[in-house]
């Protein structure tokens, strides 16, 4: 009996001792299990390359310290023993919690009734080139983002700047609802004083009150032109008169003026063109500049004009200085509304030293409205067509004793070909002139 006794104290003992072992040294502490398995699975994360060979049991183990908080029991489950993944992923939170940016303020402001938004300059961009008492029209391409339909009682007025034209409402002609588009016309001259100007237009509601583009409706649309006074008094100057034509190049419609580094060619007013003989003249040319590739072409189409009895067409064409591989064709056409192109002539031109005087006796196309149209075609590889119209003009009367020329028949404007844009040329035209300068003051 004593001995069975005895033997039981021992296993009682024995089992204590091993009870003692699986208890944990220090309480584990859990407020938020949930929180204690994010930070430790972040933990790691962190440490997995410091403490390779752990057991991930280890690992929790350590990352299972006391924390200030209420104890947990003293057994923890299994699946918390061995980390059982959540079953939806917990997100953790940002270090720094910073207040949402606010959201963007909508244009229009919800509710406004008259305000529009500016969308594109369709003709006569800022900065446009005319010559003195030239007429044109300026369009602007607007868009209602009101609320409020525009009426044939809207209207668009002078506001401020430069006094352009005789009218100075021009009303609606349609109805506009909000998020439509309306192009707005109207029809101005160039003052007579060379010089940079600028005219103010709003947009004005049916009673009256003046509303225009921006995120308040304050803004107005304007026009912005240069005025050049031509050095002699032609008839028709087609320098001055520049961007009063149609650009384009077989890349695609061009700005006037353009720019000179554009692979797509340019045209460009010269106030102090050097020719390819050295002479600088102080009249003003056209640097009409196809693309550099081979067939590649650069072309003007001039608004009609009325030729009178003995009126000629004179100019000199060329190369500039500095454009030793220049090789191109100038072409000269006309076209009368509402018939087929017409040829006047045609001139193969490099740069060696010598250029040509064009001298046409209009004669025969007298009392008629003619469009002239000119073309200048590079010959080249990879040269500099730096082609040049110096003086381009409708005069009265000749410069050289010539024929009436025997227009060519149905003769047709260059059409664009498919075939890609060529790359931006790398050399620098230097030597050549710059474009006539702004006035240093605005009227």
């Amino acid at each position: 009996m004593m001995k069975t006794l005895k033997f039981s104290l021992m296993l009682l003992l024995i089992g204590l001792a091993m009870l003692a072992c699986r208890l944990p040294s220090r309480p584990v502490v859990t407020e938020d299990p949930m929180a204690i398995y994010t930070q430790a699975a972040a933990t790691v994360q962190a440490m997995v390359t410091q403490l390779a060979g752990q057991t991930a049991i280890a690992l929790m183990t350590e990352m299972a310290q006391p924390l200030p908080a209420t104890p947990t029991p003293m057994f923890p489950t299994p699946e918390i023993a061995t980390f059982t993944p959540l079953p939806s992923p917990t997100p953790i939170p940002p270090l720094v919690t910073s207040p949402p940016p606010p959201p963007p303020t909508a244009i229009p402001p919800s509710g406004v009734c008259d305000l529009a938004q500016f969308v594109a300059d369709v003709t006569i961009g800022d900065g446009t080139l005319l010559p003195s008492e030239a007429s044109f029209t300026k369009i602007w391409r607007v868009k209602n983002i009101g609320t409020c339909t525009w009426t044939k009682n809207y209207a668009l007025r002078f506001v401020d700047g430069a006094d352009m034209g005789a009218r100075k409402v021009y009303p609606f002609d349609k109805r506009v609802a909000p998020g439509e588009l309306v192009d707005i016309a109207v029809e101005l001259t160039a003052p007579s004083k060379a010089g940079d100007y600028r005219s103010f237009w709003m947009l004005a509601n049916e009673e009256d009150k003046l509303f225009g583009v921006g995120a308040q409706g304050k803004s107005a649309l304007s026009v912005r032109i240069t005025v050049i006074k031509p050095v002699a008094d032609y008839r028709f100057d087609l320098a001055s008169a520049v961007c009063l034509a149609s650009w384009k190049s077989n890349s695609g419609d061009l700005p006037c003026p353009g720019n000179s580094k554009s692979a797509a060619g340019s045209v460009i007013l010269l106030g102090k063109p050097t020719l390819e003989d050295n002479r600088q003249e102080n009249e003003l040319a056209l640097w009409t500049r196809p693309p550099k590739s081979k067939g590649s072409w650069i072309q003007g189409v001039y608004p009609a004009f009325k030729i009178k009895n003995g009126d000629h067409f004179v100019t000199e064409i060329g190369c500039l200085a500095q454009s030793p591989a220049c090789k191109v064709t100038f072409t000269l056409q006309y076209q009368v509304p509402g018939n087929k192109v017409q040829t006047l002539g045609e001139w193969n031109e490099v740069n060696d030293g010598q250029t040509t005087l064009i001298d046409i006796d209009l004669s025969s196309l007298a009392d008629k409205q003619v469009k002239f149209i000119l073309t200048v075609t590079n010959n080249a590889k990879d040269g500099n067509p730096n082609a040049f119209w110096f003086v381009p003009s409708v005069r009265s009367g000749g410069v050289l004793p010539t024929k009436t020329p025997t227009p060519t028949a149905t003769a047709t404007v260059p059409t664009t070909p498919t075939t890609p844009v060529p790359p931006s040329p790398t050399a620098t035209d230097t030597g050549i002139p710059t474009v006539v300068p702004l006035p240093t003051s605005t009227p």
